[in-house]
């Protein structure tokens, strides 16, 4: 499928799941409006919230399901971002279906919300499951919440979301013994359905591909060797993997069979061109788990999830370009720069650091620049002791450095923070929204 095909199908997808969702409502809800009944209208919209709470956590799924074609289109770091946004109206929609029906069932039995709600749920067997998911998934939205994000570490937090799958198991009896789906065939299979698509594909593509890898290339551990104080890369190879496919750019989710580190699973860029023998990572020490890395041993065995990524040169056609990184973000774009010189593209990269000390493949850009149309700087923000520029990254020394910027495709890639800065000051520079490429390896 060519790149507009991919954009619009799964829009095209998605309104076609809505029209049938809104079919399914009005055909089992309608006449709820024509009652004059207290509370019917409430039901009725409780059902269609219901309706609507099932979907989009079904979409969620989908959105982290690694779903290969989605992901060549728009990035997993995008569909990420999705998906945290849509669980605002996850949280939103989770409230309104219940209370909603409660309203409406309380009004129409003339009782109050606490006893209608004591009612519901110790009257069904699936009504008390459903009560339970509600439990569950409010717990998640709350650990969600950035306050309570920031202080968890990530493996909790990580682990905790595996409950998601716990809620939609316990909600599922509800939705097909209550509501609009009840006792109608058609309805029932459609329902059925999406749901053997939805986890079919979340199986496919987050357990079985992965495996399926393992045992084709049988990936280990051949190298790990420190790259600055702070920073090692680590060196894997295979079997067959002139088969492989791995463009600069892309990275992977990294499982270490090692102990310690067997039940995490990471993304890290690959720091190089993938050469079809051997592929590199470069991993700075930021957390528990990085700062670990260093003591996996050669012959350690890798489960690797990917490769994934839009973040990669053939994105733009541009002639010329800027590279823009930060720390550890040099990863892809060290990657990208030797690429796009082996291709004769004039570029120019931005490397900014704190110290000379913490400069990543110092020797290794210099090569590159000494071999083809590359020009280096770097910018370090806290080292007097550096001959060359000194400061902050900012429009003026970007500008200075670069005076023909507006012209050029620009990829992106360091600290968040950084990220939406440097973003801003480019298009205030005048470089297109459009060609400005990033990506947010975060996920």
């Amino acid at each position: 499928m060519d790149r507009k095909t991919n954009y619009a199908l799964p829009f095209g997808l998605l309104v076609f799941h809505l029209a049938i969702s809104g079919s399914i409502w009005w055909t089992g809800s309608n006449a709820f409006f024509a009652s004059d009944a207290p509370g019917a209208p409430l039901i009725a919209l409780g059902r269609l919230a219901g309706l609507l709470l099932a979907s989009a956590i079904l979409v969620q799924v989908v959105l982290i399901g690694r779903t290969v074609w989605l992901e060549r289109t728009f990035g997993l770091d995008k569909l990420a971002r999705v998906h945290h946004i849509l669980g605002y109206s996850i949280s939103a929609l989770l409230v309104a279906h219940p209370g909603l029906i409660i309203l409406g069932y309380g009004r129409l039995n003339g009782i109050g919300f606490a006893e209608q709600f004591l009612s519901i749920v110790g009257n069904s067997g699936h009504l008390l499951q459903a009560f339970l998911a509600f439990l569950v998934l409010l717990g998640l939205i709350l650990i969600a919440t950035p306050p309570v994000r920031r202080r968890l570490p990530y493996e909790l937090w990580y682990f905790t979301h595996l409950l998601v799958y716990v809620a939609i198991a316990l909600a599922f009896t509800h939705q097909l013994a209550g509501g609009d789906l009840a006792g109608r065939t058609w309805v029932l299979a459609y329902w059925y359905s999406l749901y053997v698509l939805v986890f079919g594909e979340l199986v496919l593509f987050r357990l079985i591909r992965p495996v399926f890898l393992f045992y084709r290339h049988r990936f280990r551990v051949e190298e790990v060797r420190r790259e600055t104080h702070d920073t090692v890369s680590i060196r894997i190879s295979g079997r067959n993997l002139e088969n492989f496919r791995f463009k600069p750019g892309q990275f992977s989710i990294f499982r270490f069979l090692a102990p310690g580190f067997w039940w995490q699973a990471h993304p890290f860029s690959l720091s190089r061109p993938f050469d079809g023998k051997n592929l590199r990572i470069t991993v700075k020490g930021v957390g528990d788990y990085t700062r670990a890395l260093p003591n996996v041993r050669p012959g350690t065995s890798v489960i690797l999830d990917g490769p994934w990524g839009i973040f990669t040169p053939n994105r733009t056609e541009a002639p010329k370009l800027l590279l823009i990184a930060g720390g550890v973000g040099i990863t892809p774009i060290r990657s990208a720069a030797e690429e796009f010189a082996r291709a004769g593209r004039e570029a120019v990269l931005l490397y900014a650091n704190k110290t000379k000390e913490d400069i990543i493949f110092r020797e290794e850009l210099a090569e590159l620049e000494s071999k083809g149309p590359l020009k280096v700087h770097h910018v370090l923000s806290a080292d007097d002791s550096w001959p060359g520029e000194k400061g902050r990254l900012d429009g003026e020394r970007i500008k200075r450095l670069v005076p023909d910027v507006p012209d050029r495709a620009v990829f992106l890639c360091g600290p968040p923070p950084m990220m939406k800065a440097i973003r801003r000051t480019l298009m205030d520079l005048g470089v297109p929204a459009g060609r400005i490429f990033y990506e947010k390896f975060a996920l």
